[in-house]
């Protein structure tokens, strides 16, 4: 991918990192139609080319938000660009000197009187670590961090871990008093589009291919964990949910397969409920926990207008991308330092066919087989980013007609999107209303799900589970080194491997994200998706967790706590899949992240972590997870979730 060479443009812009999450995977499911030709998904770089305004015609749709407080610039500070030097050299100092001022201690391996830095504080005040200091925007009354130190470690280096059931008693968002905020992802349109993938989720056609999903699931899942037995009792268990919500994410692709009527719609999301309305889960692929995911439908015919506001909580890393057919390849691509943003933090971006006009920045170009725009917000530190405010217009070309409703721009692309008079006959007849039944939108769905779903699913699983070069299974506990994947985009690189681990076993990770700025480690089941990482830790991010002086990260993945601050919860699997992603990656650098495993008994677990493995108690372990919550609470606010 082109890295962007303009700083100072706006100022947080020199921390933004190239693209969070996996375009290739989820355009190849949420872009396109019903298209019985599927090539593999690819992540090829961008060609980013810049492209004249769009024409203002008569708006056809749009998609407004609700309104939230107005925030000012002086609210917004610089983001510093992380590398792994400045966090070796600054983040234990920084957070070791934030523990005394809090009067917090817990032990560190090798040297129990020395104090460290409590990882409850860390979670509660990552910002610390950050050498520009970020205002967090009153999204929680703070959680009194008042635990006993952790106790000395034991014989074997440790204190006693936490059985995998054993509650943890965190601090309700009720208690966390939530602000009178209110989240950008919950405009009318967004909540009005859930209502319309849960109606056609239920309907019959959805519901008797779940049946054959289900099926196609578990054949993938048996095949790719051979090596291991196939797919355990806890996964099985899950199985039923996987399909239930890959069902509800065809859902959500039907109603994009409309260019004529977009809107900016929130997607792979996990449940929630908001607004009156419990809307299930609509994860698949690797979803990212850190990453919102917006998608908006667009065809070269037609024009749009983007606007979009930044607030004082800047994520990680934001970007947009056009992507293409039913590869779901990104063809332009725009990040925050690519952009022209106003000192209020709006900006606009216009959409069309055209090229850019000469010093025109904030555009896209569409080429004839564009089918959607991926807007990423990546939230490294969930208690103080915020996701963008983010609307679209259609301002010019055909207009809404039955031909767009049924998907004929995505079926037959370049043929009419080249072709003027044609799309103009096309789109003659008008919307119907009979095309938005639910019986005809769950048809459409039922038919995106067996085209793709089985078939997808195991391509998926086994990026974890099967060598690429040899197509042999491989052994469990292996972590891939950090490379580029033709299933994913070509600016990130990805590590992935599945675990199998027993109760008293943690696999130990320990990772150089060298030049890149962001990376992520979240836990899946078997079938590619995310469960309860709101309550439980299954994903940590370098934000999240505390870094070894050299700035190398040590995660200890386990079903059963060994109370290490940095501990990734299997959440109670035995059997899972791990996959990394490293972000930001500075391309002058040769020096490329590595990842190495090892598995170890966690009573041994002292004698294999580096000097100066921070632990906690449980009941910081408690706040840790407390923090998370209100961290994840704050993307559906003002509704604190279960």
């Amino acid at each position: 991918m082109r890295p962007s060479t303009r700083t100072g443009q706006f100022p947080p812009a020199a921390r933004y990192g190239r693209f969070v999450g996996r375009v290739g995977a989820l355009a190849l499911f949420l872009g396109v139609g019903t298209a019985l030709g599927m090539p593999a998904a690819s992540a090829e770089g961008d060609d980013s080319s810049r492209s004249g305004p769009a024409s203002r015609s008569a708006t056809s749709s749009s998609a407004s938000s609700s309104p939230h407080s107005a925030r000012g610039p002086s609210a917004r500070p610089a983001r510093a660009t992380r590398g792994t030097a400045h966090r070796a050299a600054t983040a234990p100092q920084s957070l070791a000197s934030a523990s005394r001022a809090a009067g917090i201690t817990s032990w560190a391996k090798g040297d129990p009187k020395a104090p460290v830095a409590s990882p409850a504080l860390s979670a509660a005040a990552a910002y610390t670590r950050r050498p520009a200091t970020v205002t967090p925007r009153r999204p929680f009354a703070a959680v009194p961090i008042d635990a006993e130190p952790a106790a000395e470690p034991a014989a074997g280096g440790l204190p006693t871990p936490v059985g995998a059931a054993t509650p943890v008693t965190a601090v309700s968002a009720a208690q966390a008093e939530l602000s009178n905020q209110v989240s950008p992802l919950g405009t009318p349109v967004q909540i009005a589009r859930e209502r319309i993938a849960m109606r056609t989720a239920a309907s019959l056609p959805v519901t008797l291919m779940k049946f054959v999903l289900r099926q196609g699931f578990l054949a993938a899942g048996n095949q790719q964990f051979a090596l291991v037995g196939g797919v355990d009792a806890a996964n099985l268990q899950a199985l039923d949910n996987a399909v239930d919500e890959y069902a509800l994410a065809s859902a959500f692709s039907q109603q994009i397969l409309n260019p004529m009527d977009p809107a900016v719609v929130t997607q792979v999301a996990p449940p929630h409920s908001w607004y009156g309305l419990d809307v299930a889960g609509s994860r698949l692929l690797y979803d990212n926990p850190d990453t919102i995911y917006r998608f908006i439908p667009v065809n070269k015919t037609a024009e749009y207008v983007i606007t979009g506001r930044l607030f004082e909580g800047i994520p990680s890393d934001t970007t947009f991308s056009v992507l293409e057919g039913t590869a779901g390849t990104t063809s332009t691509i725009l990040t925050l330092d690519d952009l022209d943003i106003s000192p209020d933090g709006s900006f606009v971006i216009t959409v069309s066919g055209a090229a850019a006009t000469p010093g025109q920045r904030n555009h896209l170009q569409l080429t004839s087989s564009s089918t959607l725009i991926a807007a990423r917000n990546t939230l490294g530190d969930w208690a103080v980013e915020d996701p963008m405010g983010l609307e679209v217009q259609r301002v010019g070309g055909p207009p809404n007609s039955l031909f767009a409703q049924l998907g004929g721009f995505v079926l037959l692309g370049s043929l009419v999107n080249d072709n003027p008079l044609l799309a103009s006959l096309a789109s003659l007849i008008p919307p119907l209303g009979i095309a938005e039944a639910p019986i005809v939108r769950g048809t459409l769905t039922a038919l995106l799900m067996i085209v793709r779903g089985s078939n997808q699913q195991a391509k998926y699983m086994a990026l974890a589970t099967t060598d690429p070069v040899t197509g042999q299974l491989r052994a469990p506990n292996v972590m891939t080194q950090p490379a580029s994947n033709a299933e994913f985009l070509a600016n990130q690189l990805q590590s992935n491997g599945y675990f199998q681990l027993a109760e008293d076993e943690a696999l130990i990770l320990t990772i150089d994200p060298a030049s890149a700025g962001f990376f992520t480690v979240p836990v899946y089941n078997d079938w590619t998706i995310t469960d309860d990482y709101w309550n439980q830790q299954t994903s940590l991010n370098n934000d999240q967790s505390i870094a070894n002086l050299d700035g190398t990260y040590t995660i200890v993945v386990s079903p059963t706590d060994p109370l290490v601050a940095n501990w990734l919860s299997t959440g109670g699997l035995n059997q899972g899949i791990i996959s990394m992603r490293f972000q930001n990656l500075d391309p002058d650098s040769p020096d490329t992240p590595t990842v190495t495993s090892q598995v170890v008994k966690i009573s041994d677990l002292g004698d294999y972590l580096p000097g100066g493995t921070v632990f906690v108690t449980p009941e910081q372990r408690a706040t840790q997870l407390a923090v998370r919550k209100a961290g994840f609470d704050k993307r559906w606010a003002p509704y604190p979730q279960p």
